[in-house]
């Protein structure tokens, strides 16, 4: 089964105009419009595949209320990648991360860190609190979302 998804969430609640739903624990995940959707893309800051300069303004702004993280998912059967960075008072705090399930890393490490559960980190850095049998993906309900198309229906978009 996929999972691909890209977006950011909030430590704080969302009151704004965007796509957007309500995760667990007050968190919520504001979800972005795919490049291959825009009129005129903008190309993506690697190591991301869809966080364009446009979506780094956005998530500063937001910022400036309260922590923010920005995560992609890539996976198919298990197998993929997850990329995402920290942003706090304006300004990015750390990242860009990425994890490796099953394939090769493909660029080069110097501009970004590889760990283990990127998007877990951010969570945790977030306050995410996991449950006892569930990481903080799940706990926090990222895993009812598996596309962004499901979280603009969600929302009401």
């Amino acid at each position: 089964m996929a999972h691909n998804l890209h977006g950011i969430i909030t430590g704080f609640t969302y009151l704004g105009d965007l796509p957007n739903v309500k995760l667990a624990e007050g968190y919520h995940l504001i979800a972005l419009s795919s490049p291959e959707q825009d009129n005129a893309p903008e190309a993506p800051i690697p190591p991301f595949e869809a966080l364009s300069k446009a979506t780094t303004s956005v998530i500063r702004r937001l910022s400036m209320l309260g922590k923010c993280a920005y995560i992609e998912t890539a996976y198919f059967g298990g197998i993929g990648t997850q990329t995402s960075a920290i942003w706090e008072d304006g300004a990015q705090i750390e990242g860009p991360m990425i994890s490796y399930d099953g394939v090769e890393p493909t660029t080069e490490s110097r501009h970004f860190t590889v760990v283990d559960g990127a998007v877990n980190h951010v969570l945790k850095h977030l306050g995410v609190h996991r449950s006892e049998d569930m990481d903080e993906f799940d706990s926090v309900g990222l895993g009812q979302y598996r596309s962004n198309r499901k979280v603009l229906q969600a929302s009401g978009h």
